[in-house]
């Protein structure tokens, strides 16, 4: 979203009276994107895209995530890919049909925990059966 300079807005509205419908027209479009952003919290058992840091180096991805914890601030999550990593011991194969991924997809075995600022946008709510199936294909 945009920053808004508040003080020009104000200071536009004294010298002219007609510029209020659109001050308050902006005021209101402000306060439902702050409550819209405020509505989305992560929650146990749902897929959402993540900004995702690389494990080795710097730089992020945005990329689905299971969330296996909310804790506060923070998500404890599973990472999923679509890249095949059957031959792989840290990566388990995700069960098909799962809703909010549309690919063949492989979970990492190892969660990590993430800023819940960095929960972008749900895409699926499978619930807890997913997060059963992961803690107990995991021994988490």
């Amino acid at each position: 979203m945009d920053q808004i300079d508040l003080g020009a807005l104000l200071a536009d509205v004294a010298h002219d009276p007609r510029s209020l419908p659109i001050a308050l027209a902006t005021a209101v479009v402000v306060l439902v994107g702050l409550l819209r952003r405020r509505g989305a919290r992560p929650r146990t058992g749902e897929i959402w895209f993540a900004d995702v840091p690389f494990e080795e180096g710097s730089g992020s991805k945005d990329r689905p995530v299971l969330v296996l914890a909310v804790d506060g601030r923070t998500c404890t999550v599973a990472r999923f890919t679509s890249q095949d990593k059957g031959a792989r011991r840290d990566h388990l194969r995700v069960p098909a049909g799962i809703p909010g991924l549309n690919r063949t997809s492989w979970v990492s075995v190892r969660p990590m925990r993430l800023r819940r600022s960095a929960m972008r946008r749900r895409t699926g709510s499978p619930g807890a059966p997913l997060v059963s199936w992961y803690d107990r294909a995991t021994g988490r």
